[in-house]
């Protein structure tokens, strides 16, 4: 898992929304590694409180992934809608980024 994250961060991406992605991911992985530190000291306390505690770390995590998700989907919509407004605005220079795209990618898979 630690050679995803690092692969996101050294790829250089000017994308902000790749960026916010990444960051949250990381939060996500850090909250996660205080769980796990959580659930490990928790062995000394009896099974009923390291039980509570583990579902209280969980259910605080579950309602964290989820506002992270809503609000990923959000810069999502907003995003598309942006792109969707340009290609209306300026059909032909989207077209040429398009092609321009296609044939870079066929060269860059050629090789």
């Amino acid at each position: 898992m630690a050679a995803t994250s690092k692969s996101t961060r050294s790829n250089g991406n000017a994308n902000p929304v790749v960026d916010d992605i990444a960051e949250r991911a990381a939060r996500i992985r850090e909250e996660l590694a205080a769980l796990s530190e959580a659930l490990a000291g928790a062995g000394a306390l009896k099974s009923g409180v390291a039980r509570e505690a583990a579902e209280h770390k969980i259910d605080e995590l579950l309602q964290s992934g989820e506002k992270i998700v809503a609000e990923l989907s959000d810069q999502y919509s907003r995003a598309e809608k942006q792109v969707s407004a340009t290609v209306r605005d300026k059909p032909l220079q989207s077209l040429g980024v398009a092609v321009a795209a296609g044939f870079l990618a066929a060269f860059i898979m050629r090789r």
